[in-house]
C-alpha cells in the first residue's frame, strides 16, 4: 500500500509541474525589419517602337564552285580573311586546257587557209564563167565551197573561244568583295569530274540584312507614320529608320534603315516580308543571327523604373513600393516597352512612390523594413553592393 501511494504522489507532482509550466508565457522572438534598396520613378523622354523578331543574311553570298574538271593545284588564301573581287581563290591544273586552246587555234588557222584557197577558186571560175570557159553548175558549186569554209573559219573560233574560257576558269577567282571561308576540298583532289565540286564560299558583309514580317495593321501605321500621301510608296525611298537588338538584349551600335518590302501580304498570315539593312564595319554582326528589329513610332514622356524591380504574380505584373510608415505595399501595373535597362509604367504608380529594387526577396505587402535610397541604378537582380545613401 505503502508503495502504490508513493506512486500517486509522484503522478500529482508531475502533472502539477506540467500545468504549471504550461501556464507560462512563450518567449517573444525578436523580429528584425529587413533592409532594401529604392528610388523613384523618373519621368522622362520615351520612343515607342514596334517590334519584330528577325534573322540576318549577308548582302551578298556566293558559293564559289569548280566549273571545270581537274586535280586541284594551289589554294592562294587563308581562311576567314577578306578577299576582293578578281583575287585569286583556286588554281586547277590548267595543263589539257591549254592544250586545248593551242589545237584549237590551229584548227582556225587551218579553216582560214582553206578559206582564202576557196575565195581564190571562187574568183576564177567567176572569171572563166565571163569567158564561157566554165559551166553556171561549176561557179555555184565553187561559191558554196567557199561559204562552207567561211562557215568552218565561225565554228573554229568558237570552239577556240570555249577552249580558251575553260583555260580561264582554271584560275577560280572571287566574284565579289567580301569574306571567305574555309576551303572544303585540299589540294590534289579532282574536282568537277560529275558535279560542279563546293570549293568555298564569300560572304560581302559590309552591310547586314535583316528580314522579319510585319502585319498588315502595322504596315498601315508605318506608311501612314512615314510615307507622305500622294509620293513614291516603296519603303526603300523613304529610309524609314530602324534598331536592332541581339540575342542578349544589348542594342546594335549602328542604326539602319527599311530598304525592302514584298509586293504584296501572304493571305494565309496577313503579313508581309520587310527587310532592314544595317552597317557592319567591323564585322561584329554575322549572317543568321536572330535579333528583334524596331521601327520608332513617336515619342511621348512616361514613367520608368529599373527592369529589377518589376514583379510577376498571378494577378499580373506588379511593384513593390514602400508608404510614408516604412510598410512594403505590392502595386499592380501595366507596363510599357523596355527602354535600355529600364521598363516604361503605363498605369499604376506616381513619381512620389518609392519602388523596391533591391532586396526585393526580402520584402512582403505589409511588412515593415528599413529603406535606403540607391545612388546608382540598378543593372541586375542580384545584390550588387552599390553604395547607398541611408535616410
Amino acid at each position: 500500500m505503502q508503495g502504490l501511494a508513493k506512486q500517486v504522489i509522484v503522478v500529482l507532482i508531475v502533472s502539477l509541474l506540467t500545468i504549471v509550466s504550461g501556464c507560462q508565457e512563450p518567449q517573444k522572438v525578436a523580429v528584425h525589419e529587413p533592409p532594401v534598396t529604392v528610388t523613384q520613378p523618373v519621368e522622362q523622354e520615351v520612343t515607342k517602337y514596334l517590334e519584330y523578331t528577325g534573322t540576318t543574311q549577308a548582302i551578298e553570298y556566293v558559293d564559289i564552285r569548280a566549273r571545270v574538271a581537274g586535280f586541284l593545284e594551289k589554294i592562294h588564301f587563308e581562311p576567314d580573311t577578306k578577299v576582293k573581287k578578281g583575287d585569286p581563290l583556286f588554281t586547277i591544273d590548267p595543263r589539257q586546257y591549254e592544250a586545248a586552246v593551242h589545237e584549237n587555234q590551229a584548227a582556225v588557222e587551218s579553216r582560214k587557209a582553206q578559206f582564202r584557197l576557196a575565195k581564190t577558186e571562187e574568183e576564177i571560175a567567176k572569171n572563166l564563167q565571163t569567158q564561157q570557159a566554165i559551166s553556171a553548175l561549176r561557179l555555184d558549186e565553187k561559191v558554196a565551197n567557199s561559204s562552207v569554209t567561211r562557215a568552218n573559219i565561225d565554228l573554229a573560233q568558237s570552239s577556240l573561244e570555249t577552249a580558251q574560257l575553260n583555260l580561264e576558269w582554271t584560275k577560280v577567282i572571287s566574284p565579289i568583295n567580301g569574306r571567305v571561308s574555309r576551303n572544303l576540298v585540299d589540294v590534289g583532289n579532282l574536282v568537277g569530274a560529275t558535279e560542279k565540286t563546293l570549293l568555298t564560299t564569300v560572304l560581302n558583309e559590309e552591310s547586314i540584312y535583316c528580314y522579319f514580317n510585319v502585319n498588315e495593321l502595322d504596315l498601315l501605321r508605318i506608311k501612314k507614320l512615314y510615307v507622305p500621301s500622294g509620293g513614291d510608296h516603296t519603303i526603300k525611298s523613304h529610309k524609314i529608320p530602324a534598331q536592332l537588338t541581339l540575342a542578349d538584349g544589348s542594342v546594335y551600335g549602328h542604326e539602319g534603315y527599311l530598304d525592302y518590302a514584298d509586293t504584296k501580304l501572304n493571305p494565309s498570315t496577313g503579313t508581309i516580308q520587310v527587310r532592314a539593312i544595317f552597317p557592319n564595319p567591323d564585322g561584329f554582326l554575322l549572317a543568321g543571327m536572330f535579333g528583334r528589329v524596331r521601327v520608332p513610332l513617336d515619342k511621348r514622356k512616361a514613367l520608368v523604373v529599373p527592369g529589377v524591380a518589376v514583379q510577376f504574380g498571378q494577378g499580373g505584373n506588379y511593384l513593390l513600393t514602400v508608404n510614408n510608415e516604412n510598410v512594403v505595399q505590392q502595386k499592380p501595373v501595366k507596363l510599357g516597352q523596355n527602354v535600355d535597362e529600364m521598363t516604361v509604367i503605363e498605369e499604376g504608380i506616381s513619381t512620389k512612390d518609392r519602388v523596391i529594387v533591391l532586396g526585393v526577396q526580402r520584402a512582403r505587402p505589409g511588412l515593415k523594413v528599413i529603406p535606403s535610397v540607391a545612388t546608382a541604378v540598378p543593372k541586375s537582380g542580384a545584390d550588387t553592393g552599390e553604395k547607398t545613401q541611408e535616410k
